[in-house]
């Protein structure tokens, strides 16, 4: 997902997560695996959006959820 400028949606990491269905202890474990980008600003991380909206079709692709 991006605007006319080229930037990419994001949101605070874990309430993103949590508002998918996602644990914290999960979303740590995806972000860990590479499956999932994240950034920091400051002391807050961040999803990119895409990563999130993504994620099934790549767990499928890896061979299943974990």
């Amino acid at each position: 997902m991006e605007d006319q400028h080229g930037n990419r949606d994001f949101r605070p990491f874990i309430p993103e997560c949590e508002r998918r269905g996602i644990s914290k202890s999960v979303a740590y474990e995806l972000k860990n695996a590479g499956l999932l980008e994240t950034f920091s600003i400051g002391r807050s991380r961040y999803v990119l959006l895409h990563s999130l909206d993504t994620l099934p079709e790549r767990l499928v692709a890896k061979g299943g959820a974990e």
